[in-house]
C-alpha cells in the first residue's frame, strides 16, 4: 500500500502518526500518509464487546499497524490511528457511533470494519455467522436502510470470501 498511489488527505483526516512529510501540499494543503507499523493497545478491549473476534489477517493488520481512513478497491476502510481523531471513520469508535444501526449489526453476527468507497452509509462487515474456516469470514456490504428503516439485516453483496481473498483479489492476484 505505501508504495501504491494515495488519495492525499486533509489534515482532520490524516492525524500526526500517518503523515508523511514535513508540510501539506501548498496548493490544497493536504497530507501525503503511510501505513505505519505500530503496537495498538486496544485491540482485546474491543473484541470482549463484538459477536467474535475479527479474523485472523484482518486482525494481525490492524494489531500491528497504524492508518488513516482509506479507498482500497470498493471499500473506505475505517482508520487506525492512535489519535482516533474523526469518530465516525475511526475503527474502534465508527462502528458504535450510530447506536442504531450498530445494535442490529453486532446483534446479529456482523462486525463492521468499512463502508464501501465513494460515500455510502452502508456497513461492509465480517459476516461471522457463516466460517470460511476457524478464523475467518465473509466480506458483506449491508444495507444500512434495511436495519434503520426496517429493523431487517438486508446482504446486498458479498464483496469476498475472505480477508486475505478480498486482498489477493484486489491486489491482482
Amino acid at each position: 500500500m505505501n508504495a501504491a498511489p494515495r488519495e492525499p488527505l486533509f489534515e482532520d483526516m490524516a492525524p500526526r502518526s500517518v503523515r508523511s512529510g514535513s508540510a501539506p501540499d501548498a496548493v490544497y494543503g493536504m497530507w501525503d500518509w503511510n501505513i505505519n507499523r505500530y503496537d495498538v493497545d486496544w485491540l482485546e478491549d474491543l473484541e470482549a464487546i463484538l459477536p467474535k473476534r475479527f479474523p485472523k489477517s484482518f486482525r494481525s493488520f490492524i494489531s500491528r499497524y497504524i492508518f488513516p481512513q482509506f479507498e482500497f478497491g470498493p471499500l473506505l476502510f475505517l482508520a487506525n490511528t492512535p489519535e482516533c481523531v474523526e469518530r465516525l471513520y475511526e475503527l474502534r469508535t465508527g462502528i458504535f457511533e450510530d447506536k442504531c444501526l450498530s445494535a442490529g449489526l453486532v446483534q446479529s453476527g456482523f462486525i463492521q470494519f468499512a463502508r464501501p468507497a465513494g460515500g455510502s452509509y452502508d456497513a461492509v462487515c465480517f459476516d461471522t455467522n457463516g466460517k470460511k474456516s476457524a478464523s475467518d469470514y465473509a466480506i458483506v456490504n449491508i444495507d444500512h436502510e434495511g436495519i434503520l428503516c426496517h429493523d431487517q439485516i438486508i446482504i446486498t453483496e458479498v464483496l469476498a470470501p475472505s480477508f486475505g481473498d478480498f486482498i489477493k483479489q484486489h491486489l491482482g492476484y
